[in-house]
């Protein structure tokens, strides 16, 4: 194919008209429709903005198919990030379950230390997870830094009406669940069952809401294969200033977290300094009214902390640079 038909094809996939894309570029609908018909030429500034544009390799779009190398996912693209999504989704609604469990058991009055420790091997699962998909996706964006988009107009309107529901339908589950908690732990109390096994319930549907919330959004970015390739070109050709800022902001949030990670081991001590008591004097362990029951909640609060952190420090380096 030719550079005109290479470059026509790659309008009417996207459903530019070449108005449109005229006005993108900065020039003449008359200098677009001489492009097409290989009357004449763009400047090499052009061609890299519509490499950039529509997501190709220079040399395919002058020399080239451009149809045959949009069609085909020769990186494994869709692959590997479907796998991406599944595992970090699961790991996430993992980690949720793993606390609900904890309800569950101890609602079946299952010893304190075995839940401890069914805890934090459920954990370590989600982590080693986290972990190694993480990994395995660096080195994916490594090695393929750019993506043709080979996703047609069909497959990603499709996607578009599947996402309104991957966001809706967990949104609304939380809902319900939220408006039920009361009627179950009636339920529960009347029949003469522990609440926990009410708790364990609702975290287990937060559970399930949250990994449908995460897949969805993590299948949104797969789609977005310019962004993809943006963020790939901007992390290459990222300052040493960035970098400077992006170590800094690893350093506060590895002492934030490291911090929870303290508090939490804190209260397994407190924790078991007050069953131990309990044992001693002949007294029945409520272990909805421990510290235990709550300190869970310093790893949240850790990462929204992580989250600001982050804000505050890119938020000044903007600033710096627009005042450059």
């Amino acid at each position: 194919m030719s550079f005109g038909e290479n470059l026509q094809f790659l309008r009417k996939k996207n459903n530019i008209t070449q108005e449109q894309l005229a006005e993108r570029l900065g020039v003449s609908r008359q200098s677009v429709s001489k492009w097409e018909s290989d009357g004449s030429y763009p400047e090499m500034e052009k061609l890299v903005q519509l490499c950039e544009m529509f997501s190709c390799n220079m040399d395919a779009l002058l020399r080239g198919s451009v149809e045959e190398n949009v069609k085909e996912d020769t990186a494994h693209y869709d692959e590997h990030m479907n796998d991406f999504s599944k595992w970090i989704a699961g790991a996430v609604g993992f980690l949720i379950f793993n606390v609900g469990l904890q309800c569950m058991l101890e609602g079946f009055g299952v010893a304190e230390e075995i839940n401890q420790f069914i805890f934090w091997v459920f954990a370590a699962i989600s982590i080693v997870v986290f972990v190694v998909k993480g990994m395995q996706h660096d080195h994916f964006k490594k090695k393929h830094p750019s993506i043709n988009q080979f996703y047609t107009e069909e497959v990603l309107e499709k996607f578009e009406r599947k996402f309104l529901w991957l966001m809706a339908a967990p949104i609304g589950a939380i809902i319900i669940n939220v408006a039920c908690q009361s009627l179950l732990e009636k339920i529960f109390i009347n029949r003469g069952l522990s609440d926990e096994f009410s708790g364990a319930i609702f975290l287990w549907v937060i559970a399930a809401a949250v990994t449908v919330l995460v897949y969805g959004g993590l299948q949104k970015s797969k789609y977005s294969v310019e962004v993809y390739n943006k963020e790939n070109e901007y992390n290459k050709d990222q300052n040493k200033e960035f970098r400077a800022v992006q170590r800094k902001i690893g350093k506060w949030c590895g002492v934030i977290m490291m911090v929870a990670v303290i508090l939490f081991l804190l209260s397994i001590g407190i924790e078991i300094g007050g069953f131990q008591e309990d044992l001693a004097s002949g007294m029945g362990y409520q272990w909805k009214t421990s510290i235990m029951a709550y300190s869970w909640i310093v790893f949240p609060i850790g990462g929204i902390i992580c989250g600001i952190v982050a804000v505050i420090f890119n938020s000044s380096l903007a600033e710096k640079e627009d005042t450059e």
